[in-house]
């Protein structure tokens, strides 16, 4: 049997395709990682498995093998980091926003150059898989800051692949501990507040204010 092992300029051989490569320290749903799995197969597949993204670049003809394995590689890596709570990518902060991550942080995760993400990203937004919400700021020269994307992944994704049912068990759960975690936040500022007030109470009644304490409790409300 003939293997062609030839690669081109880009690094790509069509029989040894490079995979996105998860962080080791990194630990997500398994649901996650079953997906990243099965998003593989598409390379062999592709008409198949999932026909807008191989007809993404507007040809009847298969998708090319380095397109391929940018695309799977792109979509691996936006799977990894996606919130099954709201389907978006990025990564969540200390202060509960959400941060988008950028195409630099994606070709770098994925092993690639900035041009063949950015075309795999293209491909993507244009199969349907993926839809982007480009973020920014207006100053006050009247300019605007860029910042990273959002980027959300279709549910048809997960349900190409025989998992809409585990995809929905998981987001219900994902969004109860959400819940629960801002009912905690909401039950300690609340907690804080009181404390805050029977204190100022015990103030006043030695003659002190009230001013200090409800100084104290904007404090804890712009901190919820």
């Amino acid at each position: 049997m003939f293997f062609q092992m030839n690669g081109n300029n880009c690094g790509h051989i069509p029989n040894i395709p490079r995979w996105f490569e998860a962080p080791e320290q990194h630990t997500r749903p398994h649901i996650i990682k079953s997906l990243i799995n099965s998003i593989k197969d598409y390379y062999k597949e592709p008409a198949a498995l999932i026909p807008s993204l191989n007809l993404s670049n507007g040809s009847d003809r298969k998708q090319r093998s380095e397109r391929r394995e940018a695309c799977i590689s792109v979509l691996s890596c936006l799977v990894h980091y996606l919130d099954l709570a709201t389907l978006r990518v990025g990564i969540p902060q200390a202060d509960q926003s959400f941060k988008g991550i950028t195409m630099n942080f994606i070709a770098d995760k994925c092993s690639l150059t900035l041009r063949r993400t950015e075309r795999a990203v293209a491909d993507l937004v244009a199969s349907g898989l993926l839809t982007i919400y480009p973020l920014c700021e207006k100053l006050k020269d009247a300019t605007y800051k860029g910042y990273a994307a959002i980027r959300t992944i279709s549910i048809k994704l997960f349900t190409i692949f025989g998992m809409g049912g585990r995809l929905k068990y998981e987001r219900d759960k994902a969004a109860a501990r959400i819940r629960k975690k801002e009912r905690k936040s909401l039950n300690s500022a609340k907690a804080k507040i009181e404390l805050i007030i029977d204190s100022s109470i015990n103030k006043s009644n030695k003659g002190g204010t009230a001013s200090e304490a409800l100084s104290n409790i904007k404090s804890i409300l712009n901190s919820c």
